[in-house]
């Protein structure tokens, strides 16, 4: 089961990603029309945002598991939602009824896969991918938080076992120490 950060602490709010970090995690995207994307952990709906903005034809559904979270991405992307260009939902990526190897891109920022078998989870976001789809883990370092290198050692592992390919990390200029991106390719 993946964990998000906001459901793990009560009481938590997201930080809100600076304009730098959101700009760089759309690049890390490669937008095209006409794609399917889902956002694994889409928070308060910042970096949906930018994506509809981006895609503008297509479908981005985003899952979620915290009410409130939800609650705040909706007012920020009713706009979308109502062009039918975006689905919202709430639960677990695996509760999802969309069908295997039915996106071209699945995305999460800020996401903490904290579970007793990583592998198994990032599997299940893999075969959600179309051949030739994309994978894509955003993730920021904050305090008190896991070490972001060992979390991406292990997460490259992880794409290795399910199988993706071109696997590389990403770092932004203006924070190569704190943000990277893990991208891999479904064969």
């Amino acid at each position: 089961m993946i964990s998000l950060v906001a459901a793990s602490k009560p009481g938590w709010f997201p930080r809100l990603p600076n304009r730098s970090f959101l700009s760089w995690a759309l690049q890390q995207l490669h937008i095209q029309p006409y794609q399917h994307l889902l956002e694994v952990g889409y928070g308060a709906g910042h970096l949906t945002e930018e994506v509809a903005r981006a895609l503008r034809v297509g479908f981005i559904a985003g899952i979620e598991s915290s009410i409130p979270l939800y609650q705040q991405a909706y007012r920020r992307n009713k706009r979308f939602v109502q062009q039918q260009l975006l689905q919202l939902h709430i639960g677990e990526p695996y509760e999802l009824s969309y069908p295997r190897h039915y996106f071209h891109t699945v995305y999460g920022l800020n996401l903490h896969l904290t579970c007793q078998n990583l592998g198994q989870e990032v599997l299940r976001l893999a075969n959600l991918l179309r051949t030739k789809g994309r994978l894509v883990l955003l993730l920021e370092e904050r305090r008190d938080e896991v070490d972001l290198h060992k979390l991406a050692s292990n997460l490259l592992e992880d794409f290795h076992i399910a199988g993706l390919t071109g696997i590389r990390t990403e770092h932004p200029s203006f924070s190569p120490d704190n943000s990277l991106a893990i991208i891999g390719f479904k064969a």
